[in-house]
């Protein structure tokens, strides 16, 4: 369904964010449709690490394996092929808030990564990636009267941010894995406001404008793997702690804005010019494979959004952020000669979300759970699928709940390139 939420408590919280980011573009202002909470902000943020991780509920923060992790880069240096990746999504929304309900459905694309194994024995892998980092997608209005001429007032907005990343990882100490990523994100955040009157002598409007914002920063990991050799027990070979941490920043911005000002006339304006300060980040995970079957992992991510501050001044409705997550995986046989259905990986896990947003009094908090399989393409090849679902919000106190249905697919590519003989970990 095309239709919007008709409701002035999601007006009231748009004309909130519009007062602090003006932002939108007149050709898709009527084809978005997701979260209203994509208004404030940088939009809906990513938590997203890889397919594996999206299913399982984690960042996988501590989780080594033959996947990309486009967080923590210390979880690659046991990547043992050149791979390809590249991931997909479907959404479908409910939103409500106790009367009125908007139902959308739209795809996006996540990413790709690519990861190339320099010497395996070292961890020493090179790795490059475009991958999504917040997204603004919604539409809301409410119908109204004015000296008895009736209108309908419009909020909509759409875009967002990628972040391109570059980056490498390496064993320490024959204990340690270390990761480092440079990232250099950029998009644009576009809104847009318009009143449409009933009687077509009445002149309309509409005011549009597109934030332009693009910025540097980094990501530095580690993953401790030696509490076997610590402990003098093989049972804890496959223990794992980690964890990174994401640098403070400053993202620049260029506001830019076109709105009517005849019937036949739109001008177009330069707004201005200023900086986004980014706040530092860090997480923090454990994780454990046991009979070479059973995967067990979980983590803490955690953002100091009270130090975000937009053209100098720190947004009311932003806060700190905190993410908690755990899952499993099971693979029943990781040989390339047993049957395909032993091979297959069954993933689940959940996780709860304290947003970075707080909206008339009250925190917007979300939990999920999901499921996924990874079906084998022969050895290093694999298609990886999962289902997710999401509640954030409420539908009182003038606040919107959203009930997310998600379903990923992720392509992974392998192939034995640029390897050096090295000795095993």
């Amino acid at each position: 369904s095309n239709s919007m939420i008709n409701t002035r408590s999601i007006i009231r919280l748009s004309i909130l964010a519009l007062l602090f980011t003006a932002s939108g573009v007149f050709s898709q202002v009527d084809k978005n449709g997701g979260s209203i909470y994509s208004l404030f902000g940088l939009g809906d943020l990513s938590y997203s690490s890889g397919n594996r991780t999206d299913a399982m509920g984690i960042m996988g923060i501590a989780l080594y394996g033959d996947y990309t992790n486009s967080n923590n880069p210390a979880a690659w240096t046991r990547i043992p092929t050149t791979i390809f990746t590249t991931k997909f999504n479907l959404e479908n929304i409910k939103s409500t808030d106790g009367l009125n309900t908007s139902k959308r459905t739209y795809g996006n694309f996540e990413g790709f990564d690519l990861s190339i194994p320099l010497n395996k024995g070292n961890g020493w892998i090179f790795n490059l990636g475009v991958n999504n980092y917040s997204v603004v997608n919604y539409d809301a209005y409410f119908d109204g009267t004015v000296d008895g001429e009736s209108y309908r007032q419009t909020y909509s907005g759409n875009g967002g941010l990628y972040k391109f990343n570059l980056g490498f990882s390496y064993i320490i100490f024959k204990q340690f894995s270390f990761g480092a990523q440079f990232n250099y994100a950029f998009g644009n955040i576009n809104k847009s406001v318009a009143i449409d009157f009933s009687n077509t002598s009445l002149f309309d409007t509409k005011n549009v404008s597109s934030n332009t914002i693009s910025g540097f920063y980094f990501n530095t990991g580690l993953i401790y793997h030696g509490f076997g050799k610590l402990f003098r027990n093989k049972k804890l070979d496959n223990l794992t702690l980690g964890a990174f941490v994401t640098t403070p920043t400053e993202f620049n911005s260029d506001l830019n804005g076109r709105f009517n000002r005849s019937v036949s006339s739109t001008d177009s304006v330069s707004i201005s010019e200023g900086k986004l300060k980014m706040p530092i980040a860090f997480g923090v995970g454990i994780a454990n494979t046991f009979n070479n079957k059973l995967v067990v992992a979980a983590d803490v991510y955690y953002q100091k959004w009270d130090d975000f501050k937009y053209y100098g001044t720190h947004p009311v409705e932003i806060k700190n952020s905190l993410k908690i997550g755990a899952g499993i995986e099971y693979t029943a046989s990781k040989k390339i000669e047993d049957p395909f259905l032993s091979r297959i990986s069954y993933r689940f896990g959940g996780s709860y979300i304290q947003d970075y947003l707080k909206l008339n009094g009250e925190s917007i908090n979300a939990v999920s759970i999901g499921a996924g399989v990874s079906l084998p393409i022969g050895s290093y090849n694999s298609l990886d699928l999962y289902a997710k679902y999401f509640m954030r919000g409420k539908d009182s106190n003038g606040l919107i709940k959203d009930d997310i249905f998600r379903f990923g697919a992720s392509v992974k590519i392998g192939e034995l390139w640029f390897l050096r003989p090295s000795d095993e970990f």
